[in-house]
Order: structure tokens, then sequence, then C-alpha cells
């Protein structure tokens, strides 16, 4: 497991640095932020909503609707196929799967690449998603930290679902930029499709966003829907990796 972890440990340093260096972005300028819009209040209140500039005032609506709703949200999928898209396609790419072959069974190469890369996103997911509770404390914010929870579950979600997509992909393609245009792609099409009402399921960018959590709660059922599909897309990749010749 040491090569798999070393194979993404820069990509890993590289994520923390930027999306810690967005979070602070526009943590520390609330105030900046909530007299900028009023400057603007009319076209703010005509596309925002009439209450938005005066729900910014409120520190728990602007760190997760900044963080969450358009900073850190935005990059979740971007973060899962970052970690994925090269797993296997960089090994056929140069060769090298031979080698790891000849050494391992499949089966044991595919669970170490699994289990590293899964587990490092788990982590990287989770700490940043509690980055608003640790600055909210370092700084006497008075927050409700069990937004983060409600939060966390369709970053964690939606994270894992463009990770098992990625994975497959990296899979079945055996140059990485196949495997990270495939992901792309499919991002940017089912997204687009999801402006379009009767599709609106597809855009997972507005489950991952968190859009409908202060009123409507976490959306159980395409929870369920994403963590299935993602499974299904595991599986299918283990499949793929043990038949696929080399």
């Amino acid at each position: 497991m040491k090569k798999e972890f070393l194979d993404i440990r820069l990509k890993v340093i590289i994520i923390f640095a930027l999306m810690i260096g967005i979070f602070f972005t526009f943590a520390p300028f609330q105030d900046f932020t909530v007299s900028m819009f009023s400057e603007e209040l009319p076209s703010v209140e005509k596309y925002l909503g009439d209450n938005f500039v005066e729900n910014l005032k409120d520190w728990n609506f602007y760190i997760t609707s900044q963080w969450f709703g358009k900073n850190f949200g935005q990059f979740v999928p971007i973060i899962s196929i970052i970690l994925a898209f090269s797993l296997f396609s960089r090994e056929y790419e140069r060769a090298t799967i031979e080698f790891l072959v000849a050494r391992l069974p499949r089966r044991k190469i595919f669970i170490n690449k699994l289990l590293v890369s899964i587990i490092t996103l788990l982590i990287i997911m989770f700490t940043l998603s509690i980055l608003p509770s640790i600055y909210s404390i370092i700084t006497a914010k008075d927050f409700n930290h069990s937004l983060i929870f409600k939060f966390m579950i369709p970053v964690l979600t939606g994270g894992f679902f463009w990770y098992s997509v990625t994975l497959l992909f990296s899979v079945l393609f055996n140059a990485q930029i196949k495997s990270l245009f495939a992901s792309a792609i499919l991002l940017t099409i089912t997204t687009t499709l999801g402006f379009i009402k009767p599709l609106g399921f597809m855009n997972t960018y507005k489950y991952i966003l968190g859009s409908e959590l202060f009123h409507d709660g976490v959306n159980w059922i395409y929870t369920i829907i994403l963590l299935l599909i993602g499974v299904v897309c595991i599986f299918f990749a283990y499949y793929t990796f043990e038949k696929k010749e080399i």
C-alpha cells in the first residue's frame, strides 16, 4: 500500500493547499461580503431572493452557503475525479501493470489501490467539511456545529459516487487522459442536462451543494441511489480488471 499512497501524495498536498487557501478568501470577510451585496441590493434580491443579504448576516448561513454551497461544494466531484482517474490507467500507460501482476494477485492489487484512494478521499472530504467548525471555534463564532454533519452527507456521498465512476473509467481506459476526459465529460453532460426540469435528478451538483438542506433536509432516496450506483461501478471495475488482458 506504500506505493499507492506515494502515487497520490502530491495530489493530496495540492488539494489541501488549494482548498484551505480558498476557504480563507471568504471566511474572514463576512462583513465585507454583506456590505458588497447590500450596495447592489435590488439586483441581488432579483436573482437571489429578498432575504439573501439579511441571511448572510447570520454566520451559520454565511459560512455554510459560501463553503458547501459555493466553494468546496463545487470542487467535490473534481477532487474525486483527480484522485481516481489515474489509479489503473497510469499503470497500463506506463506498462507497470505487468510488473504489478507478476508480483501480486489482481484481487490484491485492486483492493490496495481501492482502499488507499477511497480512505484518502474520505479523509479529505471529512477534514474539509469540518473546516467551518474549526474556524468558528478558533474565532469564537456562534456556530451550529450540527449543520456540518448534515452537509457532510451529500459531500461524502457525492464524492464517493464520482470517485467510483472515475475508478471504472480508469480501469476501462489504458490512457490517463482518456479516463480524465471521460469523467469530466460525463460530469459536464449530467450537470447540463440537469438544468432541464424533467432531468433535474441528473445534476448531482444540486444534491452535493446542499441547496435543499435548510428547507427539506437530506434527500435520503437520492443518497441511497448514488451509493448503490457507486458500489455497482466499483464491482464492475473489479470484474473488468480481473478479466482485462495486459
